[in-house]
């Protein structure tokens, strides 16, 4: 089977991350045709690249395929626009990785295609979905195969928001979490380690190096900077509610989540309490032993090989 994921954006690297795990744990075949190689500072890896491949050479990759897996475009898709064809017969599945607000999506409810949405909020925002896929963090790759050393005193605590500005789905509650962490730093309590507009190569080895990370608590879920943490053996706070809870349990068979509960009125205290009792190589180990039982690469990559064949 040869799948052909099709994004405009590297869309953080996650289509990618897919790919690679499915050449790597499967024997069938997938690569991932992204339009625009460049989105600003977020550098990711890149297979092919639609914005300076001859518009022949997109038809060929195309027609390759078994499986079209779009990711948060489909009508719209540059692709298909620059080739100026409709969306192939083939079988096609659309997997969103954003809120609906910030999406446009309609499918004709007769073109057959289906949804899948990413084991996090997206569950409750799109109803509609026909699949519910992890997003794929391959703890067997090199970035996450660094020796971990903790500290003994003073933490490194790693925060990285989507962005910097204090409103919106995506900024992880920066402008709660940032002017705290700022304090704590200057009284030495951590060392405050901020990651922002930094290539994605970059951020995995300042990640790497912490004792500590932050994924957000803002809005019920866990997000992928979250799962990096984990994989690299980083106790990380994030709240889950109950919500995103049972769509975790339920996919991975777990009874219980990695991540150090938290909320806007318990961090301050949540983080002082695991600082006093010198706690964060605990939750590191933990946090890497969850990834290993529950988020291994063979399980990441038959959830998205059980969805193609049953389309």
């Amino acid at each position: 089977m040869r799948i052909l994921h099709l994004s405009d954006t590297t869309l953080s690297g996650s289509p990618i991350r897919i790919v690679d795990v499915i050449n790597k744990h499967t024997e069938h075949e997938a690569r991932h045709l992204v339009w625009q190689k460049v989105f600003g500072y977020r550098k990711f890896k890149t297979d092919l690249v639609g914005e300076v491949m001859p518009v022949e050479e997109l038809a060929d990759w195309v027609d390759w395929a078994d499986i079209l897996h779009f990711h948060n475009r489909y009508n719209t898709s540059k692709i298909l626009e620059a080739i100026g064809i409709a969306p192939p017969k083939k079988p096609t599945v659309v997997q969103i990785h954003s809120p609906r607000k910030s999406e446009r999506f309609d499918l004709d409810d007769k073109s057959g295609v289906k949804l899948a949405v990413v084991a996090q909020y997206h569950v409750r925002e799109w109803p509609e979905l026909d699949f519910i896929v992890p997003n794929v963090v391959d703890f067997t790759e090199p970035e996450y195969q660094q020796k971990k050393s903790y500290r003994k005193a003073m933490p490194i605590v790693s925060y990285s928001p989507s962005n910097c500005i204090c409103g919106g789905w995506d900024n992880k509650g920066y402008g709660h979490v940032a002017p705290l962490l700022k304090r704590l730093g200057i009284k030495r309590t951590i060392a405050y380690d901020p990651i922002v507009n930094r290539p994605h190569d970059v951020a995995m080895k300042l990640k790497a190096r912490a004792d500590l990370g932050i994924d957000e608590f803002m809005t019920g879920s866990y997000h992928l900077s979250g799962l990096e943490y984990l994989a690299m053996g980083v106790g990380c706070f994030c709240h889950v509610d109950e919500i995103t809870e049972k769509v975790v349990k339920d996919l991975t068979g777990c009874k219980d989540l990695p991540w150090i509960d938290t909320n806007v009125d318990k961090f301050k205290g949540d983080l002082l309490r695991v600082i006093r009792k010198k706690a964060w190589p605990i939750y590191g180990q933990e946090s890497r032993e969850w990834i290993e039982k529950y988020w291994y690469p063979e399980f990441l990559a038959k959830c998205y090989i059980d969805m193609y064949q049953s389309l």
